[in-house]
């Protein structure tokens, strides 16, 4: 059996998910650069691999290109899949936050009777 939340522990939560979502705003900060150096990375990996593949059509060298940073690619999706967790795990929290925010001003008049 659930009891009512306390106008008290609703602001405790509010307080720690405030917190989680500051610490998230600086992990979606970083994991960003990661991405867009994993990006650069790519591009110039991409770039020289298709200069030096040899082949007759541009496919052939494309494919070639393509089999050649095979490793700095999957790098690359894997680090934009962390940053797009991290923006999930962000609008989440403030998901969270607007809920309590209204329980809140639910149970403020009850407190001030």
């Amino acid at each position: 059996m659930s009891r009512p939340i306390s106008q008290a522990e609703v602001e405790e939560d509010i307080i720690r998910l405030s917190a989680l979502a500051e610490r998230v705003t600086h992990e979606l900060r970083r994991r960003a650069l990661d991405v867009a150096e994993a990006e650069a990375l790519y591009r110039r990996e991409y770039a020289q691999a298709y200069l030096a593949a040899q082949g007759k059509t541009v496919g052939d060298r494309e494919a070639r290109a393509t089999l050649e940073v095979h490793e700095v690619y999957l790098d690359r999706k894997r680090k934009e899949a962390i940053l797009d967790a991290a923006k999930e795990a962000g609008r989440n929290y403030r998901a969270q936050l607007e809920a309590l925010r209204s329980v809140n001003a639910n149970l403020r008049p009850l407190v001030t009777q």
